[in-house]
């Protein structure tokens, strides 16, 4: 249930929130995609230098936003806007709080995405990456009515490749009945 559910644009202020939320994701997401020695490493300390850089000198095209419950970061997703020219919009990170899972928030964020999307980019798709193992994610898109258009792969920070697939919406406004 997302009633108690605010979405709103993040602030500088929000990097500690979104760096922890993104760090214990990924420590539960990607554990058979990344090393344990890197996962079980101080991520939160490197994934705080990102946010902080993203949230303080934000790209022009950069729109971050977190869902809030109880004035508790839940959930955050962070699009760059017209980033291809044959895709459109990249949503780069959507991560929801394992114990908020399941409850509309991710759906939500998705939503929130797409109505920016489709206001600051009239007339582009939005379109992200999904690891190949990653089944809940993928599920959780197509459920959403996404259309596999590609494989490639991910470098990710620890080294290595991860095979990965490009999901898209060629029209965004499909997400916003989701939120």
């Amino acid at each position: 249930m997302t009633a108690s559910l605010r979405i709103r644009v993040a602030t500088p202020a929000d990097a500690a929130a979104i760096a922890r939320l993104q760090s214990a994701s990924w420590r539960v997401a990607y554990r058979e995609v990344l090393s344990d020695a890197y996962l079980d490493s101080d991520i939160d300390t490197e994934r705080l230098s990102v946010w902080s850089e993203c949230l303080n000198a934000p790209a022009p095209n950069q729109h971050v936003a977190v869902a809030e419950r109880a004035g508790r970061v839940v959930g955050f997703a962070c699009a760059y806007g017209a980033y291809d020219g044959r895709w459109g919009t990249l949503l780069e990170n959507l991560h929801v709080s394992d114990e908020a899972k399941r409850q509309g928030i991710g759906a939500s964020l998705m939503a929130h995405v797409a109505a920016w999307s489709l206001q600051a980019h009239p007339g582009l798709g939005m379109y992200l990456w999904v690891i190949v193992s990653n089944a809940p994610a993928r599920r959780f898109y197509e459920r959403l009515g996404a259309l596999d258009a590609g494989e490639d792969f991910w470098l990710p920070p620890d080294g290595g490749s991860v095979p990965k697939l490009r999901y898209v919406w060629p029209d965004p406004a499909t997400l916003l009945q989701f939120g």
